[in-house]
């Protein structure tokens, strides 16, 4: 017979998903009466922001869970995953370069987190975007150097949490020099431990002074510091944050049924040894992703609670070790009741003017691109070609925030893609089915995501080129100074994709 303390201990350093947007399913009403520690939202249980303040609503009332969700800006948006964020990314700050408007952007994003009954928001991304062949960092990044993520990191966290929201660095110790996407593999880092104290470190560690709440971890093998486990479930890495770095805050563990634990040891006894090192809320991922049939939110739930009560009660997992977990989610809860305005109590910052926010996001946006070579788009409507392929796993589907701002500058224009999928929902690649080249039309504009990291995207659009050498190339993704993208004379890097980037990219194209 389990005991119930146990069980609510158990309950109380979980953070499932789950399916639905208007009321949360049965099971996790009875998960949160129990003391579930935390929810997480995905975008399909995002609807407008009446609708997700009462799904919060409903939650909060029945018991004292953390509702967090994946709102870095950019590419990364829950609440503006249909039609877009209306907030730059981690990069486009970092190219402009401004501490002052990523607090600004921030505190925007924590002001629609809280109208939606947020508390937590799981950024931002501080990983350093040392290796440009990362396929699931990239522009989530505020770039490439430790000083220039520390400085925008700390700013972010201080605009999110001073509108009461609070900020979860990730993906402790460093997703940024990798070449393997955690969702679909096991990363390693193998740079020297000097170097990982002066590049993936500086910046937690600036966080961690500044007051973040939250740090996830990364499913990531650093080898300086653990050859055998990734980050999540290695005692030595999160030692590490907790004494090397101070850090007495909630460790959030990414989600134990991506790629990198699924498929090695397995989600259940992920979630025990996440704990025992040294985790404190175990991240559960998007049960829509993958499932086979309705009810596979409970399954994983129940998998990954079954396995820690049974750990718990066959001494393997100490009770004291659930017990100190626990109470770091307590404190959070605690933090988030008497800062964030989502919450009866919360005393966070009250919206500001909703222009004025707008205006921090079209300044970054303006400033974060580089244009190479004259604009010489034609006045007609235009045929704008998009090569992308590949799509960031962490962000969902491809976003079109610049496609559609160029078609609404060109009323008529014409857009096609180069791929179709084959499957796969939000968050899956698909099988990606070429087309061939006598179906593409011939581009005034074509849309790239990084062809660096892509030959057959990068074969594309040397086609494409060829066809019309004075097309405008458009580089949503991280695209560095040297690349050359086959020859393009035209080129504009945006460095992602959002409504003010759009807004941005068809103003100066248009020459407004």
């Amino acid at each position: 017979m389990i005991d119930p303390a146990v069980d609510r201990l158990v309950h109380r350093v979980l953070k499932p998903g789950f399916a639905g947007r208007s009321a949360p399913p049965a099971w996790l009403s009875r998960a949160v009466e129990t003391g579930l520690g935390g929810v997480v939202y995905f975008s399909h249980n995002i609807g407008d922001v009446e609708q997700t303040a009462a799904l919060s609503a409903q939650l909060h009332a029945a018991g004292e869970v953390l509702i967090a969700t994946d709102e870095e800006g950019g590419i990364v948006s829950r609440l503006g995953a249909r039609g877009g964020s209306p907030h730059v990314g981690a990069a486009a700050l970092g190219r402009a370069d401004d501490p002052g408007l990523t607090r600004r952007v921030a505190a925007a994003i924590g002001h629609d987190l809280a109208a939606s009954g947020i508390d937590i928001d799981l950024a931002p991304v501080v990983d350093v975007n040392s290796n440009p062949a990362n396929p699931v960092i990239g522009v989530r990044s505020f770039g490439a150097t430790a000083e220039l993520v520390s400085r925008h990191g700390v700013a972010y966290v201080e605009g999110l949490q001073h509108t009461g929201i609070a900020a979860t660095a990730k993906h402790f110790p460093g997703h940024g020099d990798t070449a393997v996407d955690s969702h679909v593999g096991l990363p390693h880092v193998d740079a020297p431990m000097e170097v990982l104290r002066e590049r993936e470190l500086a910046p937690f560690a600036a966080v961690v002074r500044a007051g973040v709440q939250a740090v996830m971890t990364a499913h990531v093998i650093i080898g300086a510091v653990d050859p055998d486990r990734p980050a999540t479930i290695s005692p030595a890495a999160l030692r590490m944050l907790r004494d090397e770095l101070g850090f007495d805050g909630v460790i959030m563990s990414d989600a134990l049924d991506m790629s990198a634990i699924r498929d090695t040891i397995g989600l259940g006894e992920g979630c025990v040894q996440a704990l025992l090192a040294g985790a404190d809320l175990l991240g559960l991922g998007n049960p829509v992703l993958g499932a086979d049939h309705p009810g596979s939110d409970e399954r994983v739930f129940a998998e990954a609670r079954g396995a820690l009560v049974d750990a718990a009660m066959q001494g393997r997992l100490p009770v004291g070790r659930l017990e100190e977990a626990a109470d770091r989610v307590d404190r959070l809860w605690q933090w988030c009741g008497s800062h964030g305005p989502g919450r009866p109590g919360g005393q966070g910052d009250a919206r500001a003017d909703a222009n004025a926010d707008a205006e921090a996001d079209r300044i970054a946006a303006a400033r974060s691109l580089a244009v190479r070579g004259a604009m010489a788009l034609p006045g007609r409507p235009l045929q704008i070609v998009d090569l992308r392929r590949q799509r960031n796993v962490a962000s969902g589907a491809l976003t079109a925030s610049v496609v559609t701002a160029l078609v609404h500058a060109r009323p008529g224009s014409v857009v096609t893609s180069a791929f179709t999928s084959g499957g796969g929902g939000e968050g899956q690649a698909g099988d990606d089915r070429l087309l061939a080249h006598a179906d593409l039309p011939v581009a005034d504009v074509l849309v790239v995501g990084a062809p660096a990291r892509d030959a057959t995207e990068r074969d594309q659009l040397r086609a494409a080129l060829q066809r019309n050498p004075a097309a405008l190339v458009v580089a949503l993704g991280y695209v560095t100074d040297d690349e050359e993208l086959e020859g393009a004379t035209h080129v504009i890097r945006t460095f992602g994709d959002s409504v003010p980037t759009g807004q941005a990219v068809a103003q100066l194209v248009s020459g407004d």
